[in-house]
This record gives structure tokens, sequence and C-alpha cells, in this order.
């Protein structure tokens, strides 16, 4: 079973209520939505998807099939961007 873990080159910190994150090596800055805040708070600690998903579920009134739909669209563009690690 994969698991997600951050990639340890993105500084991050709140600004009004919204995750931004700076990727250190590549010098590029981005923001989470709510949703996206939320995951990557998850992942603090290696998480799987199951584990995202089902907290995610408990914590969001969404359909299951939406919200897997956005977190995997979400750790694919996250790994993409290099924000992430599959571990």
């Amino acid at each position: 079973m994969d698991r997600y873990e951050r990639n340890h080159q993105i500084i991050d910190g709140e600004l009004d209520d919204q995750q931004v994150m700076m990727h250190i090596d590549k010098g590029m800055y981005y923001g989470l939505n709510p949703i996206g805040k939320r995951i990557w708070d998850m992942l603090e600690k290696p998480k799987s998807f199951e584990e995202m998903t089902q907290t995610l579920l408990q914590e969001f009134e969404v359909s299951e099939q939406q919200c897997k739909k956005e977190v995997q669209e979400f750790l694919d563009d996250a790994i993409e961007k290099d924000i992430l690690k599959k571990v």
C-alpha cells in the first residue's frame, strides 16, 4: 500500500486561513484550498490514500466517490510539483 509524505524541501505556513508554501530547490510558491490544507496537515506523518479519504469523509460532507476523486487529483498534482512523495 502506497503511503505519501511531505517533501522536506517545502517551507510552509498559514496566511489568512490558507496554507502557503515554497519549494526551496525550485523557488516555486504554492497555495492550498481548505481541503488541500487538511491533507497537508494530515501528512505530518506518512499516510495512505485510504487513511486520508476516510478522515476526510468523517470531517466533510462529501460523497465517497467525490472525495476519492479529489484526493487522487490533489496527490497526483502535488507529486508532479514535487510537494509530496510516495514512500
